[in-house]
């Protein structure tokens, strides 16, 4: 399988296609944080770093090969816990609301200012919509936080699929509600009953 992920961090998309038995024939990532680099080379040093997303048209990779695209754009504009500013920008000393491609390309290329790095949301259509030109076929996973229902209404129309809402704390002992989007079945983990307590005391491991 040949994996492209986008906001990538230290690879975590990896460590979940090896505990899902997943083989991994090439893994392409997206990625700016040096220390988040660091930790992927340490442990796998055959990744592809990319850079940041924004440079995805120049990148050098055969499209037709990436079986897989995984990322969680940034949350900031999104979030309950932020401004919830989606992806608008002020162009012209306007504030406008970033709902469509055709939006969004028109506003970057007369230099709007985003009103939070939700915008690279943007980004990761645009590459998904390029990589299904050369492979129809591709998976992919959009991963976000909890949301207003407008912003969730509008991502869910973009991606062309109905999230799924986990939390992570089903399989961890970490309360992390997200979304998210796949076109394929995502099922809704066991409750594991994972205390944080237990990790503490070093009962598991």
């Amino acid at each position: 399988m040949n994996v492209l992920s986008l906001f990538d961090g230290m690879s975590c998309g990896r460590i979940a296609l090896e505990v899902a038995g997943k083989e991994v024939t090439r893994y392409y990532a997206s990625e700016i944080d040096e220390y988040a680099i660091k930790v992927t080379r340490a442990i796998w040093l055959m990744t592809i770093q990319l850079g940041s997303i924004v440079n995805w048209r120049d990148w050098d990779i055969d499209w037709k090969c990436i079986d897989l695209l995984i990322g969680g754009s940034p949350c900031q504009g999104f979030s309950f816990a932020g401004k919830q500013a989606g992806t608008t920008a002020t162009l012209d000393g306007n504030d406008i609301m970033v709902t469509t491609r055709e939006i969004y390309l028109d506003a970057k290329v007369k230099g709007a200012v985003f009103h939070s790095q939700s915008y690279l949301f943007w980004e990761y259509v645009l590459c998904l919509d390029h990589i299904k030109l050369a492979n129809p076929n591709v998976k992919y996973m959009l991963e976000n936080v909890k949301m207003k229902k407008e912003l969730l209404q509008m991502i869910s129309e973009i991606m062309g699929v109905e999230p799924v809402f986990i939390n992570s704390a089903l399989v961890s002992a970490q309360n992390r509600q997200r979304y998210y989007w796949a076109n394929w079945q995502i099922e809704q983990p066991e409750d594991k009953g994972i205390l944080l307590a237990e990790w503490q005391a070093g009962g598991l491991h």
